[in-house]
């Protein structure tokens, strides 16, 4: 119903989104014009990450952004102290409040190209290798979720923090292109420490049979895990400052 109360503006970014996705495709189109792979990756091998990454950024869009933005608005304007009173899970109110669908046909794109190269890869995709591609992509869109709460959880301790919704948008550069990128300290930093390069690489090596180390899933996987952890701690012990508005 809102969607379509504000038609205009949905088909306007729906139509900025669209060019968004076209353009990322155009851009590996050019580099591959000056070169027949990047790092060890071919042209059609990286439209796989490219295409998991359309995916991911669009449901950054759709759900994570407009979410993020409403919980610390509710801080600031004191909305939150109706949410804690509510009788479900605080951290699911406010991560489920607003779905935007402008990005929807971008990750409808994304899947349709995903599938097509694929297949012109002629990979051979088991169901077990199907299942983990699956788990790590959820575990990258829950990992990309848990860091964004944590550092929307900073608006607690900070007044007028309303710039911090912007930082996690802006690491998504570094897992629109394979960990191999990656050289020295930081490639440690975004593999180890702060594993956000592994969000599409780790799922893109599977299906383009690169057979990713073990160990680094299992890292990634206990990372995640770690994160949402920490994120759901860091959100109780914070509430505990909370005094609404003018507290």
């Amino acid at each position: 119903m809102r969607m379509m109360e504000y038609r205009t503006d949905f088909v306007f970014w729906l139509v900025v989104s669209l060019m968004w996705t076209g353009f990322n495709y155009f851009f590996i189109s050019l580099i591959f014009g000056k070169s027949t792979n990047v790092y060890g990756w071919s042209y059609d091998e990286l439209l796989i990450v490219l295409s998991l990454f359309t995916m991911i950024d669009a449901l950054t869009w759709s759900v994570f952004y407009n979410n993020m933005i409403e919980y610390t608005n509710a801080v600031f304007n004191g909305e939150l102290s109706k949410h804690l009173l509510r009788p479900v899970n605080t951290i699911f109110v406010l991560t489920t409040q607003k779905i935007s669908y402008n990005n929807v046909p971008r990750f409808i794109i994304g899947l349709i190209v995903l599938v097509s190269t694929a297949i012109k890869l002629d990979v051979s995709v088991s169901l077990f290798d199907l299942l983990l591609v699956t788990l790590l992509f959820i575990c990258g869109m829950v990992f990309i979720y848990s860091g964004w709460f944590i550092l929307a959880t900073l608006s607690l301790w900070v007044e007028k923090l309303q710039n911090i919704n912007d930082i996690m948008p802006g690491f998504r550069q570094v897992y629109q292109v394979p960990r191999q990128v990656y050289t020295g300290i930081t490639a440690f930093t975004f593999t180890f420490i702060f594993p956000i390069a592994l969000i599409t690489s780790l799922p893109g090596e599977v299906i383009t049979g690169k057979n990713p180390p073990l160990s680094l899933i299992l890292y990634f996987i206990g990372a995640t895990t770690g994160m949402a952890l920490l994120a759901k701690a860091f959100f109780a012990y914070s509430i505990r400052k909370y005094s609404s508005v003018g507290g």
